[in-house]
């Protein structure tokens, strides 16, 4: 009852929050099957609530044991769906007895062909690349099939990409994978346990590191975002469609990544050094790669003067009710990957109570023109977000017209060398 209550407040709140999400191959998932979804973990909880509140089916979750001692919040949490995984890191080995319990659950929404979500890294790094797995997924998957001797269980991989899981209003790719059947490692499991959770581990590993944006080398993270974000400003998507299942912008992030993890190491040190000066120099005038490829294509001023007045209205109706997420997060939150989401919870707690407070007012006077307002508002903040990255980019313009012909030009061969050096990258195999 309270997860399909939360369900439709959160997906509102995630398509307010991001600019842009993309959701694509949801129908690799089997449908009436027991299924293990299988994700990264870059953040505290958005990657779950996003999988909850865009693919077409209420989800189950494994979350910390140690976020259940309350009783309060043992009820609350289990209502959303969620199911406690002790680690002896949340209580020692007493608590992790607890975990049968907990097993049992699972075996049995599998049973019932339902799809239980897990974080398979078991811990939260904001990195773009695949972190060691965890082998609970591949233990509980031929627990599951013994318990109830299941036909199979599918484990899913699901990638959540950011491209700033640091910043509101960016862009979140979610890629569904290839399932991997646990049944085709069952006879091994019989004959040697610990090798066949070992094995199943590792063929999830390649399929879901297919699903991410994954940097082998930390060393090219800064490479490798120089890069994305050049080829972002050629990539064409509607400015006000939020929800899209097209896989093309994933697909070309996940091409630059995996370009550079192929490619001859003797070759990278050059490229690197050509993207940090393009950046550097593009920074000096406090212009983006986008404005740059954009600029015989200005955006017109007129739309910014005729819609001020609806701009004004939401953004200082709405500016106040976002303050406490910002003030709570960047104040009490102390873990970098908490920070956008306690961000996102509290201004959605915000306008959740807003809302129940000018519908219990209304009820109480009658006011319906009260409702009927806040509507208005609310959708007039919703456009105030859309009239501030446009003005953004229009002073973006604006700036470009002021750069002198000469450094123009300059930037523009700086642009020019970075892509024929990118281009001209030889796999490893090919330089041996």
């Amino acid at each position: 009852m309270l997860y399909s209550f939360v369900r439709p407040i959160a997906r509102l709140g995630l398509r307010v929050f991001y600019r842009k999400i993309y959701v694509s191959h949801a129908e690799r998932m089997p449908r009436d099957k027991p299924v293990f979804l299988a994700s990264n973990h870059p953040t505290a909880f958005i990657e779950p609530c996003l999988m909850a509140c865009f693919l077409d089916r209420p989800l189950f979750f494994l979350v910390r044991g140690n976020l259940f001692q309350k009783k309060v919040f043992d009820t609350l949490l289990r209502g959303l769906n969620m199911l406690p995984i002790y680690r002896r890191k949340d209580g020692g080995y007493s608590k992790v007895k607890n975990n049968y319990e907990t097993f049992q659950s699972v075996f049995s929404a599998l049973h019932d062909n339902r799809t239980v979500m897990i974080l398979i890294e078991g811990s939260t790094i904001q990195v773009k690349r695949l972190r060691p797995l965890k082998k609970g997924t591949a233990r509980m998957a031929f627990g599951a099939i013994e318990a109830y001797d299941l036909e199979e269980v599918y484990i899913v991989p699901g990638g959540v990409n950011f491209t700033y899981a640091e910043r509101p209003r960016s862009e979140v790719m979610i890629e569904i994978g290839e399932p991997v059947k646990a049944k085709d490692y069952l006879e091994d499991y019989l004959h040697n346990a610990n090798k066949a959770i070992m094995d199943l581990t590792n063929a999830v590993r390649p399929a879901l590191e297919d699903c991410l944006v994954h940097v082998e080398d930390p060393e090219n993270d800064a490479l490798v975002e120089g890069l994305l974000r050049m080829h972002r400003s050629t990539f064409e998507e509607s400015r006000f469609s939020v929800l899209s299942k097209d896989p093309a912008r994933f697909e070309m992030e996940n091409a630059v990544a995996k370009k550079i993890n192929a490619a001859d190491e003797v070759a990278l040190p050059e490229l690197r050094e050509a993207v940090a000066d393009y950046i550097e120099h593009l920074g000096q005038f406090g212009l983006e790669d986008r404005t740059l490829m954009q600029r015989k294509q200005p955006p017109p001023a007129w739309p910014l003067w005729l819609s001020f007045p609806v701009f004004l209205l939401g953004y200082a109706f709405n500016k106040p009710l976002t303050l406490p997420g910002k003030y709570i997060s960047e104040t009490r939150v102390k873990t970098h990957e908490f920070v956008m989401p306690v961000r996102w919870a509290a201004s959605l707690g915000v306008y959740l109570l807003t809302t129940i407070a000018v519908v219990v007012v209304t009820l109480a006077t009658q006011w319906w023109w009260l409702s009927l307002a806040y509507v208005g508002l609310l959708l007039a903040g919703q456009y105030a977000l859309y009239y501030l990255e446009y003005r953004a980019e229009y002073r973006q313009h604006q700036r470009l017209k002021i750069v002198p012909e000469k450094q123009l030009e300059a930037l523009l061969q700086r642009r020019a060398l970075v892509m024929e050096l990118y281009n001209n990258l030889k796999p490893k195999y090919e330089s041996a």
